[in-house]
C-alpha cells in the first residue's frame, strides 16, 4: 500500500480504488500492549490523485476484528471494527496543515494510517460481556458498579459516626 507520484499518475483519471485483507504480524502485542491480535481486517479505499496540487485525498472503510484484554479479568475479548477515515497525502515538503499526512520520501504510505484509525476506534475500556468472576484476593476485591453503589448507600457516612456516641443510652433501644 505504497504509492509514488508515477504510480499514482499511472491510475486512469487519477483515480485509486481498493478492496484488500490485511494481515498484521502475531508481534504487534510488543509494540501495542492493548492489542494482542488483528484478524479479518478489511480495506477498502476510494481515492482521487490531484497532480496540480501533488495531494491524494482518500476515504478509507475498514472493518474486522481486534482482539484485547478485558479491563477486569484480562481475558481476550473481540471487538469489532468498522470505522470510516478520510486522509489526506501531500508530496510537497511545505504543507502547513497539520491534518495532511506528508510523503514518506517518494512515496505516500497508506498503512499507517489505516493502523492510526484501527488504533482510535478500539475503545478505552474494554469489559468481557456476560457474567464476569471478578478477581479477589486477601483483604480485597473487585465489584461491579452495581454492587458498589449498593454498599455505598447502606453504609453509614464516617464523619457523623462520631455522633452515635452522643445520643443517650434510653433512646438508642426506642
Amino acid at each position: 500500500m505504497r504509492y509514488s507520484r508515477t504510480d499514482l499518475l499511472q491510475l486512469k483519471g487519477g483515480h485509486l480504488s481498493l478492496d484488500e485483507d490485511l494481515t498484521f504480524a502475531d508481534d504487534i502485542s510488543s509494540q501495542f500492549p492493548r492489542i494482542r491480535r488483528l484478524s479479518s481486517i478489511n480495506v477498502k479505499a476510494e481515492g482521487d490523485y490531484k497532480s496540480e496540487q501533488q495531494r491524494l485525498y482518500v476515504t478509507f472503510r475498514i472493518s474486522g476484528t481486534v482482539i484485547v484484554g478485558c479491563d477486569i479479568t484480562g481475558e481476550d475479548v473481540e471487538v469489532p471494527i468498522d470505522t470510516e477515515e478520510e486522509a489526506v497525502f501531500s508530496f510537497n515538503k511545505k504543507e502547513d496543515d497539520i491534518t495532511i499526512v506528508p510523503a514518506n520520501g517518494q512515496y505516500i504510505e497508506l498503512l499507517p494510517e489505516i493502523f492510526r484509525a484501527i488504533l482510535l476506534d478500539i475503545p478505552t475500556k474494554v469489559v468481557k460481556p456476560g457474567k464476569i468472576d471478578y478477581p479477589k484476593g486477601d483483604g480485597w476485591e473487585v465489584v461491579s458498579e452495581e454492587v458498589y453503589e449498593q454498599q455505598k448507600k447502606n453504609e453509614a457516612d464516617p464523619r457523623l459516626a462520631k455522633l452515635k456516641e452522643y445520643i443517650p443510652q434510653d433512646e438508642q433501644e426506642v
